[in-house]
């Protein structure tokens, strides 16, 4: 009778947890959305007027690379907590998840480098640090993400012996 009443209330968490990363995701994607949309509508009335600025642009850019990632997080949460059943899976899989989602972040921290070195650049070098550090910083979350997959398939590998 334990058994069933733990299975049943395992069942509920995991549905209350569901409904939680539905509502979430689902609040983060309108929000990555409208950003999105309101930074085509920003690049569109630029085009047109009369003070085109490339720095607004490329402000504009920033918007679009983080709505993408955010909207990327939300798809990955999406998938992987409320669409597969995370219990009871192989390393193999977790490893691939954990890749793909470390893919999108070190992505989006690289974006965003990117654009702000060039409008660091193009405005005073010597704010330079911000941006050489966020491409480290991605350049390294990278690195590590490399070293934790070789450790575990080592590890893969020796358990399998």
């Amino acid at each position: 009778m334990a058994k069933f009443h733990n299975q049943k209330l395992v069942s509920i968490v995991n549905s209350i947890t569901n409904v939680g990363y539905i509502v979430g995701c689902s609040c983060l994607y309108f929000i990555a959305i409208w950003i999105f949309g309101a930074a085509i509508w920003n690049i569109i009335d630029e085009l047109f007027s009369d003070n085109f600025s490339i720095y607004r642009l490329l402000d504009e850019v920033a918007f679009i690379v983080f709505s993408i990632a955010v909207i990327d997080v939300c798809k990955y949460l999406m998938i992987e907590e409320v669409c597969k059943n995370s219990e009871g899976r192989k390393p193999f899989e977790v490893r691939k998840t954990l890749t793909k989602f470390v893919i999108i972040i070190v992505t989006a921290m690289a974006l965003e480098g990117l654009v702000l070195t060039i409008q660091t650049a193009k405005s005073d070098v010597r704010n330079l640090f911000y941006p050489i550090t966020l491409f480290l910083a991605a350049a390294i979350f990278l690195v590590c993400l490399g070293i934790y997959q070789r450790f575990n398939v080592m590890s893969e590998e020796g358990s399998e012996k």
